[in-house]
């Protein structure tokens, strides 16, 4: 007797018995959402699917759950920026060499969770982020495609926490000074600050890791890791007090000598 199972479906069960999983199996695999893992493939953090058998339908072996959680891993709990992560799980030692590599992943999450957990602050789930703090979900997921905002799986639901939160706090207080989408698009503000401060950590993590690779021991590491982090964080923001002031300086200079050359 003919069987009378769909064919989508037969197809289906025919690349589960091969051990491949649908992108909605990887999801509930690593708990990574599936808006992240197709950012991760369109980024190149994860390979091409293994199989697609339609414009949008893929499938994806066991090494993509491994490589997915990995990622979870060094994102979550090593505080790594995501180019750094693609050239870990590349090995690409002209970028870093494997002995720097094994330096960072020795923190063991200590660098990790010292910085990105506030202590006293409970999850903010992603539904009640819009009524909370005012970020409409087009900001939301553009906050999220670009890498603002990470949220891990909760008990099956997304949420923010620790430095997440005080993101959130900080785009809902430039809300109501005026600093709004209409005034600076977020595409032009965020894409800017991403661009600057990744290259910027991944310097950072290149310096620190070249200078305590098989010079510091592993009890000392986080130890210098976090104070290297907060001592930097205050020359960064003095650093950039002195240069906007020297900017608007600048400016004044410019103008008057412009208005000076053309006279009353």
């Amino acid at each position: 007797m003919a069987s009378t199972q769909p064919k989508a479906t037969v197809a289906e069960h025919r690349h589960a018995r091969k051990g491949l999983y649908k992108i909605s199996d990887l999801s509930r695999e690593t708990g990574v959402s599936i808006g992240t893992i197709k950012f991760y493939l369109r980024e190149g953090l994860l390979p091409p699917a293994t199989l697609k058998t339609g414009r949008n339908m893929s499938y994806y072996d066991r090494g993509f759950v491994d490589r997915i959680r990995v990622i979870k891993e060094l994102r979550q709990k090593r505080f790594l920026p995501l180019d750094v992560i693609k050239t870990i799980l590349d090995r690409d030692s002209e970028v870093i060499s494997s002995h720097e590599i094994e330096t960072l992943l020795r923190l063991e999450g200590k660098f990790y969770e010292a910085i990105h957990v506030s202590p006293g602050q409970e999850p903010i789930k992603r539904s009640d982020v819009t009524e909370q703090y005012g970020l409409g979900a087009d900001e939301l997921d553009y906050c999220l495609e670009s890498g603002v905002l990470t949220p891990v799986i909760r008990n099956g639901e997304e949420v923010f926490e620790g430095d997440d939160i005080l993101m959130l706090e900080t785009f809902a207080s430039m809300r109501s000074v005026g600093f709004d989408d209409s005034l600076i698009p977020k595409n032009i503000g965020i894409p800017m600050y991403v661009e600057t401060l990744n290259k910027l950590a991944r310097e950072e993590l290149t310096i620190f890791s070249r200078a305590v690779t098989d010079k510091v021991d592993d009890a000392k590491l986080a130890e210098m890791a976090m104070a290297g982090v907060k001592i930097v964080e205050q020359f960064i923001v003095l650093l950039r007090r002195k240069l906007l002031l020297r900017a608007i300086q600048e400016l004044r200079e410019q103008t008057n000598e412009e208005s000076a050359a053309t006279g009353p």
